[in-house]
């Protein structure tokens, strides 16, 4: 049986053929993995359906059982992509499609709920603690926006909270972010957490930056941001590469907080592990336990970032499966 699986973002679409058979259900020897793999441009399609319909005929197998991971809300049945702007109903494309069973679920609830599925050594463990597992563990990252979920036990097993964590307010907790906060303020009404935390946040970060210092900034993408910042060959870069860390590291302790996170923190969305060599040489640390009389409490957190780039594509994978009772025999 064939279980079409995929992570789609505001810049790509990446789906999965996982094989797999319901009798192993039991026995707890489930493939979560996906065989076949392609990665598709959403600006080369005009909806959802079009873009599926696309992996459908790559793939040339019968699909009847999907699951699809999207970076926006869901609720009563439809869908919205915030950063395509796509919107659609569930029960209309599953029926479009064709499909006995269509779930789709937050993006960053497939990377929540990929956690309990990954091996140890998918994960980069960033800052030692105690695991609470009887408290949420919180599941967080930049990418192409912010996501934020929680993974909550339950009966054991797991229970994932969607959130839209990344469109809360940023709050700038020094004098720089102060300036970066009034730069972006002059060209948008609200500055959230994914204005900084994400790859569009690199560049605006950037930008602050070269506008503080009054100079001209380049037309960089994130990946030339990143890249010139780690590789110090641009001054600038390398002080947004920081400052975006310094950031993640106050928001990651927040939202700690504010979820009660005290089985752990697992950063995750890509970025993040492509900057883990710059994280020692930034304040993430100090600005984590930055929580006045609470910094005991965030330091006792175990913090983890993810390695595995398709942590998504196992977590909708896990999710079909055990959202799914037909596949559980």
């Amino acid at each position: 049986m064939n279980l079409l699986v995929a992570d789609i973002g505001g810049t790509n679409g990446r789906f999965g053929l996982v094989e797999y058979d319901p009798t192993n259900y039991r026995s707890g020897k489930i493939n979560y993995l996906a065989s076949r793999q392609i990665t598709l441009k959403c600006a080369e399609y005009s909806d959802m359906a079009s873009m599926i319909q696309a992996c459908c005929t790559e793939f040339n197998l019968p699909i009847e059982y999907a699951c699809i991971a999207i970076a926006g809300p869901i609720e009563n049945g439809e869908a919205f992509m915030t950063n395509l702007n796509w919107r659609f109903s569930i029960e209309a494309l599953r029926n479009q499609l064709k499909f006995k069973k269509l779930h789709v679920i937050n993006d960053f609830a497939a990377h929540a709920f990929a956690v309990p599925f990954q091996k140890e050594d998918e994960f980069f463990t960033l800052h030692s603690g105690k695991v609470n597992n009887h408290c949420p563990i919180l599941v967080m990252g930049p990418g192409t926006g912010f996501g934020m979920a929680q993974l909550v036990p339950q009966n054991g097993g797991w229970t994932v909270i969607a959130t839209e964590g990344g469109h809360a307010s940023f709050a700038p907790t020094n004098e720089k972010e102060l300036e970066i906060k009034r730069v972006l303020l002059q060209q948008q009404k609200h500055v959230s957490v994914e204005n900084i935390l994400s790859g569009i946040g690199l560049v605006n970060l950037y930008k602050a930056l070269a506008n503080i210092a009054k100079t001209t900034p380049k037309d960089y993408s994130p990946a030339d941001v990143s890249g010139k910042g780690m590789a110090n060959e641009d001054a600038i870069c390398r002080d947004a590469v920081l400052t975006f860390l310094d950031v993640l590291g106050e928001v990651a302790g927040d939202k700690a907080l504010s979820t009660g996170a005290r089985s752990g923190i697992v950063i995750t969305g890509g970025i993040t592990a492509r900057l883990l060599d710059m994280i020692p040489k930034s304040n993430f640390i100090e600005r984590y336990k930055n929580k006045g009389p609470l910094v005991d409490y965030v330091n006792d957190i175990n913090i983890r970032v993810v390695l595995n780039d398709k942590a998504a594509l196992v977590g909708s994978a896990a999710w079909l499966i055990h959202h799914t009772p037909e596949l559980q025999s």
